[in-house]
């Protein structure tokens, strides 16, 4: 396209977004949209792949479940320390730029996990593989509503993760193809090269995402300009202000009554992730080894989960929303201990099928309404400060999971160590139900009028 047409479309599209009508899908941003939402895919498979992967890698490296547990602890791990400095990288250098090195650093990291020779190395680049998903994601998923503006905010979240689900469904199948035609290491190098050619494109239209970053910026009352400097301000004096608003943001620790509600929450949100984190990465090696399943069997039924963790994400939502976030957290954690004790003694086909199917309608939204709840409950104020300290911590609880599943299935077997792992779920709903005693129902109302 001419340059003068280019800009032509641009002035257009500006005119659109000023009104606040622009179309989410526009000529000039829908492009940017996309690409950032294949970078999103991506971001998903870091940690989809693994679990339908760990017979490969376990042979692949002879390591036992400990270790190859640990390989999914570490892609985890990684993404929590990353996500809030995402933030602070895109407060910094804007959306735009940090999404970009969090992609190319993401695409490197998948040809260096397909090149690894020993366990070490390939525990290190898991690691850093977490790392990168994790300083893309809160960049990514932030440019991704910016594009959508603020009138057609859910329009543009509910598509953007359409394609990790889309991630989390194909994961299975993608493994399965390539273990049995090709081998699991060309999986991750075609992941890297796929990824590294979205990057490029990517890059080549980067100034208009800045660009329009600026426009959103200005039109919102602030002054960022996506180009490293606010306003007139340099950039030593806009790092001075960031961290001047971090000081300030530390009132959720100096506050009394917001620490205990965010210790509270996190030990709620992580401790009953943690167990579904660890039962989820060992399903498919269940199947195989303690139910006799093929190997290609066993990664379609695991398929099913994620099936019916996306049917009942809306009904999810709407229970939340009529009787409240906490009851129906519990609800979903106490069935969720049923169907952990029962997945570890039952053999019946379409048994098994139903119990899988239940597990990812209880437990693939319980990490959205302990989220919802936060967000919720948090003063104005320090939403984005508690959040984003609260989401970190507990996705380093979490992501304990699969270590410790992988731990106690090498000492007491995988069906003993499914029941031992369900303790976080046992652990969360305990603390909901002595709720009141931690934070007072009147002390959770206060804090979100403040």
């Amino acid at each position: 396209m001419p340059k003068n047409n280019r800009s032509g479309v641009w002035r257009l599209a500006k005119s659109k977004s000023s009104d606040g009508s622009g179309s989410l899908l526009s000529l000039v941003l829908g492009q940017v949209f996309i690409l950032n939402a294949l970078f999103f895919f991506f971001q998903a498979l870091t940690k989809n792949l693994f679990p339908p992967l760990l017979l490969p890698l376990r042979e692949a490296f002879s390591i036992d479940n400990t270790q190859v547990g640990l390989l999914v602890t570490l892609v985890y791990f990684g993404y929590a320390l990353a996500r809030f400095p995402s933030g602070v990288l895109a407060d910094l250098y804007g959306c735009t730029k940090t999404a970009l090195a969090g992609s190319i650093l993401m695409a490197l990291s998948f040809i260096a996990v397909a090149l690894s020779p020993t366990f070490p190395v390939m525990a290190l680049m898991t690691f850093i593989l977490g790392l990168s998903s994790g300083i893309y994601v809160t960049a990514g998923y932030t440019l991704a509503v910016i594009i959508g503006s603020r009138k057609r905010a859910a329009t543009a979240t509910a598509a953007f993760e359409t394609f990790g689900i889309i991630a989390g469904l194909i994961s299975p199948l993608l493994v399965t193809f390539f273990v049995f035609h090709f081998s699991w290491s060309l999986l991750f190098t075609v992941s890297g090269l796929f990824l590294g050619f979205v990057t490029f494109l990517f890059y080549r239209v980067r100034r208009k995402s800045i660009r329009f970053e600026s426009e959103y910026a200005t039109g919102n009352g602030l002054t960022i300009d996506g180009s490293g400097t606010t306003g007139d301000k340099k950039l030593p004096d806009k790092k001075r202000e960031f961290f001047r608003q971090l000081d300030i943001s530390t009132a959720v620790f100096r506050d009394p009554r917001i620490r205990r509600f965010i210790i509270w929450s996190t030990l709620v949100g992580g401790l009953g992730a943690l167990s579904w984190t660890g039962i989820n990465s060992f399903i498919p090696t269940f199947l195989v080894e303690n139910r006799g399943y093929a190997y290609e069997t066993a990664n379609q039924m695991f398929i099913i989960v994620s099936i019916a963790g996306l049917l009942a994400k809306v009904v999810t939502g709407w229970l939340a929303d009529r009787f409240g976030n906490n009851p129906v957290l519990f609800t979903n954690l106490f069935f969720s201990i049923i169907l952990f004790i029962a997945l570890s003694f039952t053999a019946n086909h379409w048994l098994l099928l139903l119990i899988l199917a239940l597990l990812g309608a209880a437990c693939l939204n319980t990490n959205t309404l302990i989220n919802s709840y936060v967000l919720r409950s948090m003063p104005p104020r320090y939403q984005g400060a508690g959040f984003g300290f609260f989401s970190t911590a507990y996705t380093v609880i979490y992501s304990m999971g699969p270590y410790l599943t992988g731990f106690f299935s090498d000492h007491f077997g995988l069906s003993t160590a499914i029941r031992l792992s369900s303790f976080g779920a046992v652990a969360a709903a305990i603390l909901i139900l002595a709720a009141d005693r931690f934070v007072p129902r009147r002390l959770v109302e206060t804090l979100s009028n403040r």
